[in-house]
């Protein structure tokens, strides 16, 4: 061993920090493992490879009714509602079929006095004086313009003079083609200038409201086409386009309302208030990329293990890019065409650890530095987050899941072998507990023949939920962690638990 490297050695020990109750990040070194090794513990291989990606995002979407195609039916006159046409709520209706009809006497006495103020000017139309037969004309189009400002159409207003005669009710229509969704109107009832009588939706077009998280918001623009997925209709697929992205986030949930716009079917089977799927897919172009269970997440550190040829596997540090559904982007690390390990990855870590603890330890005895302990030493730390503060049974592996943080920890000081309490900690992005979510959690250990159990967790309290989990063995056991909050997707999470013999 050269004299630079041994100082540096000596003064790492010496150092303060090396002693000092933190937690780090623990050497690998490689390993080697036969081929019966590697199918004792179910090892598998994957490729990094350059293929083309896509983002794709998906929420939940609400239907709602295309506010642009809505209509409310009032009166800018008083009266009383005789005869009711569209006499129920959901009643379809066509453009210009007849709703009610309506007796006002105002209405009644402008009709007459247009009818006498066009027979006048029809008298002075011969008259020597000007002054007369301007008066007349002028008050007859006054007449007129008061009957059209209260909604009387072109072709009432030619019945009317062609007839000459005063209609005592007057036939209110439908000014769209749609659906009756709100019905205020009653036979007999009396009706003031303004009333709502009715709310008429046209459902041929549908807008589908849904919440994108703030990460996502990059990829989403106006005009890209989606995918809806309703549970009542499994069997199809129903097109949509981006039409509205929110300007501003929900600081609760570090969401931005997207709107979604697509036409309905001729029978409407989108309905408003339904929920469903949106999936929108984003071509992201060529890039590395390697299978997401290759890559072990300590939050500090991202690691694969890669194929040295003779059994090694070699752990790399790799920089990640973008995550998708079934693979990671590697921006520096492996290259194309290199294999490295999906499976088992815990036990290949765990391995490579101590495989670097013991050379770390004898070198340290070639350098007559045996009795030297490491007092700060913690332990193994297999694929770890965060370490939450001290304090026994209040440590434990913490994630960012979308807009909370999580902490998974024994409700002891260790986990042990058999029946354990496991906690989990939930709160926002401001730290504050969250209350009444639904939790629950699967685990399993990494190897082949282990089963996956699952377990519910209660609310405690704080913030805090409780499950029960038996272990069958010591080691590093995975927990998968899921969340769900009324009206909000569900959130899934990997942690790692380390379990005493």
């Amino acid at each position: 061993m050269s004299r630079p490297l041994t100082l540096v050695i000596l003064a790492a020990l010496a150092s303060p920090t090396f002693a000092v109750d933190q937690p780090a990040e623990l050497s690998r070194a490689p390993i080697r493992l036969d081929a019966a090794q590697q199918q004792a513990i179910g090892l598998t291989w994957g490729t990094a490879e350059r293929r083309p990606v896509e983002k794709v995002i998906r929420t939940v979407g609400r239907l709602d009714f295309d506010e642009r195609r809505l209509a409310q039916v009032t009166l800018k006159v008083s009266g009383f509602i005789e005869e009711l046409y569209a006499n129920y709520t959901g009643q379809p209706v066509r453009k210009g079929d007849p709703l009610f009809t309506l007796y006002s006497p105002e209405l009644l006495t402008a009709q007459r006095e247009y009818l006498l103020a066009r027979e006048t000017e029809r008298r002075l139309r011969q008259s020597s004086l000007p002054e007369a037969r301007v008066s007349a004309a002028s008050l007859a189009g006054a007449s007129r313009e008061r009957l059209r400002l209260w909604d009387l159409s072109p072709q009432q207003m030619r019945a009317l003079e062609e007839s000459g005669q005063a209609r005592r009710t007057l036939t209110i229509y439908s000014p769209i083609v749609g659906v009756v969704i709100e019905k205020m109107a009653v036979a007999g009832q009396r009706v003031e200038p303004g009333m709502t009588l009715y709310r008429i939706a046209d459902l041929s077009t549908i807008w589908v409201y849904g919440d994108v998280y703030e990460y996502e918001l990059p990829f989403v623009k106006v005009g890209q086409e989606a995918s809806l997925a309703l549970t009542a209709y499994p069997e199809q697929r129903f097109t949509a386009r981006v039409a509205y992205v929110a300007p501003m986030l929900d600081a609760k949930t570090r969401t931005a309302k997207v709107r979604f716009e697509l036409p309905n079917s001729p029978d409407q089977l989108l309905r408003p208030e339904m929920y469903g799927t949106v999936e929108l897919r984003v071509p992201l172009g060529e890039r590395l990329v390697v299978p997401r269970t290759a890559v072990l997440d300590s939050g500090r550190r991202q690691v694969v293990f890669a194929d040295g040829g003779d059994g090694r596997l070699v752990p790399r540090e790799v920089r990640l890019g973008g995550r998708f559904d079934d693979a990671v982007e590697v921006l520096d690390g492996v290259a194309a065409g290199e294999r490295v390990v999906t499976s088992a990855n815990f036990l290949v870590d765990s391995e490579s650890k101590l495989q670097a603890a013991e050379s770390m330890m004898g070198m340290m005895g070639a350098l007559g530095m045996g009795h030297v302990t490491m007092e700060g030493a913690r332990p193994m730390q297999m694929a770890g987050g965060e370490q939450a503060a001290p304090g026994g049974a209040g440590a434990g592996e913490t994630k960012q899941m979308g807009d909370l943080r999580v902490t998974v920890f024994p409700a002891r000081e260790t986990a042990t072998v058999g029946e354990n309490a496991i906690r989990v900690r939930v709160e926002d992005a401001a730290g504050a507990p969250v209350a009444g979510a639904g939790v629950s959690f699967s685990y399993t250990m990494d190897m082949p023949g282990m089963a996956i159990e699952e377990a519910r967790a209660r609310e405690l309290g704080g913030g805090v939920y409780e499950g029960a989990a038996r272990f069958a063995m010591g080691g590093p056991w995975s927990l998968v962690v899921q969340i769900e909050r009324p009206g909000k997707p569900p959130l899934r999470e990997r942690f790692t638990l380390r379990v005493a013999s």
